[in-house]
């Protein structure tokens, strides 16, 4: 398949002279390194390529950037790297063995260790069961879980969901249809010999 990567400047020196990139938890952004760590683990048990090392984290790319329509990533447009920053936007052609595929917008309720509902009305069933154990998703994050293995597990298993790219809800109201998805691409490693076409910018 076809993934693109943001990568610095840095980052991209490195790969063309070691011909491999890899990330490990001091590459990371520390407020988020529970939801890295858990996509590293999905990562484990769903490709079949093995983790090449045990410190070895999620590089991210994308697959889909805003919809079918617009898939390679805009570099006009704000978010890749923090303004300023000099970067390249690698296009790379991969095995899709390598490749683990999720719902970019759906991510977000992993890095805010929330609650991911099958529906509105199961979403607003579950609150309510912890409202009445005096408890809240919205308080928590992955430093401080929710202290009741139950409502922890739960929520937990609800982020699988975002794995499944082609799944929306009726009405859209949590999960769009999978041509108007922006959809993320993780993978253990970038080979130099993946990539196919590179392009600089600066990040707005």
């Amino acid at each position: 398949m076809v993934i693109w990567s943001i990568l610095t400047e840095e980052a991209w020196d490195h790969l063309q002279r070691k011909g491999r990139l890899r990330v490990t938890r001091r590459h990371l952004i520390q407020e988020f390194l529970g939801s890295y760590i858990w996509m590293a683990v999905q990562m484990e048990r769903r490709l079949t390529i093995l983790r090449p090392s045990k410190d070895a984290m999620p590089i991210w790319g994308w697959y889909q950037w805003e919809g079918a329509v617009r898939r390679k990533p805009d570099l006009r447009a704000g978010g890749h790297l923090p303004e300023g920053t000099k970067g390249v936007r690698v296009e790379c052609q991969v095995e899709d063995c390598r490749v683990l595929l999720s719902d970019f917008d759906l991510w977000h309720y992993v890095l805010n260790y929330w609650y991911l509902p099958e529906t509105e009305k199961h979403g607003e069933a579950f609150e309510k069961n912890l409202t009445s154990a005096g408890l809240s998703f919205y308080k928590c994050d992955h430093s401080a879980p929710l202290p009741h293995a139950q409502y922890r597990r739960k929520i937990e298993r609800s982020w699988e969901r975002i794995f499944d790219v082609d799944w929306a809800d009726k009405g859209q109201a949590i999960a769009d249809p999978r041509k108007q998805k922006s959809i993320q691409a993780t993978l253990w490693e970038l080979v130099l010999d993946d990539v196919v076409q590179v392009k600089e910018f600066t990040a707005r």
